[in-house]
């Protein structure tokens, strides 16, 4: 009977575990069902997809908006391209031939054939030569809960890389390939033309793909491979299959290296270039450092396959990328291991499968809640596993941090945009960096050190948790914040998140003089014996006046050192422009520094945080200063990834 029982137990627990498994991580919008041919001579895609889709909003759907991202690269008009400049000449000029281009050949809804309904429009400017959004009327509103079948045959030819998706050589890497829907919600298609400094927004779903390539072709995708054929044309079709995801890519090579490895229960699958074979470790040490930190930190990667790509020579632009279970790295043959380009590359895209892939904001409005936060933990991920000094830069005498390659991409544009600026609508790519990735990476830094580590951990972990598998906002993750640390944080973030202004305390003035000497009427003491006179010692008056040059308000300590090796810490709330202190006595103040202990990342301006008594002494620091603003812009040269 007892063993009866025990068996009864371990099946019942067993069918449990397997209906707990088969939960959906997420409320599966978007599910999409696809069929599709790569003619690697052509560079096209031939393909017909099956879109489940469900209308969750409280509002009928009248119509449907897809993107077509692939036609950005159809000409030097499309949106893209504009805003790309000169740097689609070099291209056009080198790759005469490079160019991409989507076409739909049929689009069915519930039966009804609406491909002559099709209508291109251009929701974000008045580019009317841009051909990356469609929308398409339907005979019979969706309703809300309702749900919708559509089948849609297209083609997608690839260009020659230049952002993110095409081909060079063999190499093919296919990316925004398939006529994807919008997300809709209150009513609204949220469905943004395709720019160069923008990226994605989808929906989660379903993704069951069959992809036939040559049969010499090393294969990577998202998801897991379910099962593979050869065909009797010379061909082999793969079918792929992943869950609770928002977007399918995947890559083509003949010449892939592949390397295999585990963390937990993961299989880590790398796809290297053959000059590349040496790198292996670097790249496997790498994502496995970052996944033991984000598991520790946030939570367990939920998938069973990780594919790192790396691309061939000639495909850099398809390189340093994010989709749902796969990434692409970058690397050169000639890379010294105290260059860690690699690493960094590896730590940031793993870092995307949760800001990102699973936290999924929307990146087209507000970037900075994956790539910065992702830019903040990156920087974490790097310092504690090659070194707090030097863990991205350690040749020679060069070394290079987290924070000082932050700070040097911060300062290179620091006040004009704020983050709640659309990335198409920044005012250069150079601005979307440095306020995307650099200053949110030091807001999170600073508030890092206001908090404490641990508590602000804690807090982007409830954030994570609350927030996944679903569509945050700016707000929603302040309020995440708020009510993990719980305290009211809205003065920082309302001056950091949606202002330009910034930070940057610094001491103006220390002076000493010769305090003065008693002079006037001695009054006697109230008691009938007076004590003796002290020796007279000289004494002195002090001043150092410390302000605040930028907009930004943070309380900032304050360490004042006098001659005989004495301190005295102040504080001060940092709201005024300026607080005096004063302090009188037989020393004289040698120097003075406002946030000794570097709790401010974000001040831009570290070399008028100290300042002597000395003017000779003191022109000397002003001149290294200097030299030191300088050399942080090279470093962001050199961090330039």
């Amino acid at each position: 009977m007892r063993g009866r029982l025990t068996t009864g137990f371990i099946a019942l627990a067993v069918c449990l575990a397997a209906a707990a498994a088969a939960e959906p991580l997420s409320s599966r919008i978007a599910n999409y069902d696809i069929d599709a041919r790569l003619d690697v001579t052509q560079h096209t895609v031939t393909a017909r997809e099956v879109l489940t889709w469900r209308n969750t909003s409280s509002e009928s759907a009248p119509d449907l908006y897809f993107h077509l991202y692939l036609n950005a690269f159809a000409n030097n008009r499309s949106s893209l391209m504009r805003e790309a400049g000169e740097a689609v000449e070099d291209w056009q000029r080198d790759k005469p031939d490079g160019w991409g281009q989507q076409a739909i050949s049929r689009f069915v809804v519930d039966g009804s054939d609406r491909t002559a309904a099709i209508e291109w429009v251009h929701p974000d400017d008045d580019n009317v030569e841009d051909r990356t959004v469609i929308r398409v009327p339907l005979e019979h509103p969706i309703g809300a809960g309702g749900s919708a079948r559509i089948e849609v045959d297209f083609t997608a030819k690839l260009p020659k890389i230049f952002a993110r998706a095409g081909y060079a050589g063999p190499f093919h890497f296919v990316a925004q390939w398939f006529p994807k829907i919008g997300v809709y919600d209150g009513g609204a298609w949220n469905c943004h033309q395709y720019h160069l400094t923008t990226e994605f927004f989808a929906d989660f779903g379903v993704y069951d793909v069959r992809l036939t390539v040559p049969r010499d072709s090393v294969v990577g995708a998202t998801g897991e491979r379910q099962e593979e054929h050869d065909n009797s044309d010379g061909s082999k079709t793969l079918r792929y299959h992943a869950e609770d995801v928002h977007d399918f890519a995947w890559t083509v090579d003949p010449r892939f290296i592949e390397v295999t490895d585990h963390f937990d229960a993961v299989t880590l699958r790398l796809l290297l270039q053959p000059h590349h074979v040496t790198q292996a470790a670097r790249h496997l040490d790498a994502v496995k450092a970052a996944m033991l930190r984000y598991r520790d930190w946030f939570g367990a990667y939920p998938y069973s396959q990780l594919t790192i790509v790396d691309p061939a020579p000639g495909g850099n632009g398809a390189g340093g990328m994010e989709y749902p279970t796969l990434i692409t790295v970058g690397t050169s043959w000639w890379m010294p291991a105290g260059l860690r380009f690699p690493e960094l590359v590896t730590i940031h895209e793993f870092g995307h499968q949760y800001w990102y892939g699973m936290v999924a904001n929307n990146e087209f409005e507000a970037a900075w809640l994956d790539e910065g936060i992702n830019s903040y933990v990156e920087g974490l991920i790097m310092d504690e596993r090659y070194g707090p000094q030097g863990s991205y830069i350690d040749v020679s005498s060069l070394r290079v941090d987290g924070i000082a390659a932050r700070r040097a991409g911060y300062l290179a544009a620091p006040s004009h945009d704020p983050l709640t600026r659309y990335a198409w609508q920044f005012l250069d790519r150079r601005s979307y960096s440095s306020i995307t990735y650099a200053k949110t990476a030091l807001l999170l830094a600073t508030l890092d050190r206001y908090l404490g580590r641990d508590r602000l951990h804690v807090a982007l972990r409830h954030y994570f948790e609350r927030w996944r598998f679903q569509h945050p906002t700016a707000r929603d993750f302040i309020e995440a914040i708020n009510e993990s640390a719980g305290e009211d944080l809205w003065w920082y973030f309302d001056e950091t998140i949606y202002g330009t202004g910034t930070l940057d305390y610094a001491v103006t003035h220390v002076e000493t003089e010769d305090a003065l000497e008693f002079a006037g009427a001695h009054v006697p003491a109230a008691t009938a014996e007076e004590a003796a006179p002290a020796p007279k010692e000289k004494r002195y008056r002090n001043q150092v006046v410390v302000e605040r040059l930028g907009d930004l308000r943070m309380p900032v300590e304050v360490t004042v050192s006098f001659e005989d090796g004495t301190e005295t810490a102040e504080w001060w709330d940092g709201t005024d422009r300026w607080r005096r202190f004063e302090y009188v006595g037989t020393q004289r103040v040698d120097y003075a520094v406002v946030d000794p202990r570097h709790k401010l990342p974000l001040d831009i301006n570290l070399t008028n945080n100290s300042r002597m008594r000395d003017q000779a002494t003191r022109g000397v620091i002003r001149l290294a200063g200097r030299w030191g603003f300088w050399f942080q812009n090279l470093l962001h040269v050199l961090t330039g990834l």
